[in-house]
């Protein structure tokens, strides 16, 4: 990439010890070839002046009194005719090679206007990976706010909006935009630019192999500043020139009703495909199956979402287990379902009848739905994989020296605990470099301990270590595949490619059961495939229970083939990420609604 010039514009207003950090960070630690720092002084008090005076290696602009973020800016950007970047003072660069990785992702591609980096906090919590406007309360918001870094959000991604903390803007753009727009004195500013610059056809990115550290709101709250009047003024100032084209940014309507507030698959996969889904100009309207209309959710997009009127006219997608389907009125009603079984009892497919669309999760369901006597034309749209959260550069906290299964199965119908455990043991010895770690809820005080010490499992055996009630948050879950060599499903039902498909996002093996959804996966190079057969339950309706030895035989194999296991894993890991991503899902939702003239 070719070397362009570059202003670095920092602005400073008091917090004279947030300044020497940043201005010493700046200087010692930035390699770009070519680069100027200009500091724009918003009339300090505090000494941050007769420091800088006396810094070496900087421009200096002393303005007279606080003009306020915007104009101070300004001040720096009218001051060169080069690229610029607006750095807060409140910063501190720790990588050597940020200006030159911002610059190049910048000059990747003519219409790429703006670039920003991760951001991270005091304590080294994400606080930054792009910007959206929840509608209708236009709050803005950052991703991820404040989760603990693990390397997600680690790509370079086009965003919405980016907060100028520090932000990289083309000297192109600025000549034909202008700089930022001084009705605003600070706050909503750098959404502003993103929409003029969009405007105009450029594109804003976050840069994923950047990140900056970030003191928030440093200035505001060493200044004393009034932050409400100030925030709130800006957002009027926001609306009056925004709101309109966020009013028709939409060109659909769709409402969803699922369970969305909870940790479980169906919340997470509700909040995940909604958020693609509005991104793409859908309205949505939100109704719950588990009753939590009046609860604040603290995703503030889908908590907006919730705060809207249904609107009556538009398809309803209830995506639930089959059990829970019910269509509603006159309006278009699409069945988004599964079953844990084998088939789906009769009452179920009476219910799915009635749908005017059926989708389901897996070619098994719908293998499943027509061969349990459904007549409709059932269409497979698989739950995605996020592609920020899930990948093979998440950081992992891997055992030294030992391999490591790991397995995510509660004590209960739903999962063949018990085989694994035998499998396990009955296949490893004491002598090999090999553990299994199993993660499970204890479904009542002391059960696991119990049932465990009744099977009178050898004691010549490999380790096993249980994590028994330990709550992983979601985002953290990658980080949890990527501390084991494998993972081990062993999952009764039919709708199992959930966690496996994660896992191999991550770029980690999977051991898992020729059964139900999870079958497609196996190719016996990433992911290991043992029998099942399947076991009465609910009427005839089927589950599935491992071959025991099959089992064993598919941990050993995984085993034996760590290494081509890991690289097939890798390679997997891209297919699945850029095939099957929850944009990718929300493209094929909006193909169907077009399909029914919606």
């Amino acid at each position: 990439m070719r070397v362009v010039p570059v202003s670095v514009i920092v602005l400073s207003w008091n917090g004279i010890d947030f300044t020497k950090r940043c201005i010493d960070s700046l200087l010692t630690r930035t390699k770009h070839p070519d680069f100027e720092v200009i500091v724009v002084d918003n009339g300090s008090t505090d000494g941050t002046l007769e420091y800088l005076r006396g810094t070496s290696g900087i421009k200096l602009i002393e303005n007279k009194e606080n003009l306020g973020f915007v104009k101070g800016n300004n001040v720096g950007i009218f001051s060169t005719q080069r690229d610029v970047v607006l750095l807060n003072n409140d910063t501190e660069i720790i990588q050597s090679d940020w200006l030159e990785r911002m610059q190049n992702l910048a000059y990747s591609a003519e219409d790429i206007g703006v670039v920003a980096p991760r951001l991270v906090g005091e304590d080294l919590e994400l606080v930054h990976a792009g910007t959206y406007m929840p509608i209708p309360s236009f709050w803005g918001q950052e991703y991820p706010a404040g989760e603990k870094d693990i390397g997600q959000y680690s790509r370079s991604r086009e965003v919405e909006g980016v907060i100028a903390a520090c932000v990289y803007i083309k000297r192109s753009l600025i000549e034909e935009i202008g700089p930022l727009d001084e009705d605003f004195f600070s706050y909503y500013e750098d959404t502003d630019y993103c929409l003029r610059a969009k405007a105009q056809g450029y594109r804003v990115f976050c840069c994923g192999d950047v990140t900056v550290k970030h003191a928030e709101n440093a200035s505001t709250n060493l200044n004393r500043m009034d932050f409400s009047a100030t925030f709130r003024r800006s957002r009027e100032t926001f609306l009056s020139k925004w709101k309109s084209y966020y009013e028709n940014f939409f060109s659909r309507k769709l409402s969803w009703r699922s369970c969305i507030s909870g940790d479980d698959f169906l919340s997470i996969a509700s909040r995940s495909v909604l958020k693609e889904l509005e991104k793409k100009g859908v309205y949505l309207t939100l109704s719950f199956l588990e009753g939590a209309e009046k609860a604040e959710l603290d995703d503030f997009r889908i908590n907006d979402m919730k705060n809207r009127a249904d609107e009556k006219d538009s398809p309803l997608v209830t995506f639930a287990p089959c059990e829970s389907l019910k269509p509603e009125g006159t309006r278009v009603n699409i069945g988004y379902t599964f079953t844990p079984y084998l088939r789906f009892a009769p009452v179920w497919i009476s219910e799915m009848q009635k749908m005017d669309e059926v989708w389901v999760t897996s070619e098994f369901q719908k293998e499943a739905a027509i061969s349990s006597g459904l007549r409709k034309e059932v269409h497979v749209i698989e739950p995605g994989v996020d592609p920020d959260y899930f990948h093979p550069d998440i950081k992992g906290y891997p055992l030294e020296n030992r391999y490591a299964f790991l397995s995510i199965a509660d004590w209960n119908d739903m999962y063949a605990t018990e085989s694994l455990l035998r499998s396990f043991t009955d296949e490893f010895g004491e002598n090999e470099n090999v553990v299994l770690i199993l993660m499970a809820k204890s479904e009542g005080g002391g059960r696991i301990e119990h049932e465990v010490e009744g099977m009178n499992l050898p004691l010549h055996r490999a380790p096993i270590v249980f994590v028994i009630d330990q709550e992983v948050p979601f985002y953290q879950l990658g980080a949890t595949f990527k501390s084991s060599d494998c993972f081990v499903s062993v999952e009764r039902t039919s709708e199992n490619a959930i966690l496996p498909r994660l896992a191999l996002a991550c770029g980690v093996p999977v051991v898992l059961p020729r059964f139900g959804s999870a079958g497609s996966l196996i190719d016996g190079k990433a992911a290991f495939g043992y029998d099942a057969r399947v076991v009465d339950k609910l009427g005839g309706l089927g589950i599935a229970e491992p071959d025991k030895f099959a089992l064993g035989s598919a941990l050993r194999s995984a085993f034996e083939n760590k290494g081509a296991a890991c690289e097939a894993a890798f390679e997997l890991s891209e297919k699945i990420r850029s095939e099957l991503s929850w944009e990718i899902v929300a493209e094929r939702i909006i193909k169907r609604l077009e399909s029914l003239g919606k």
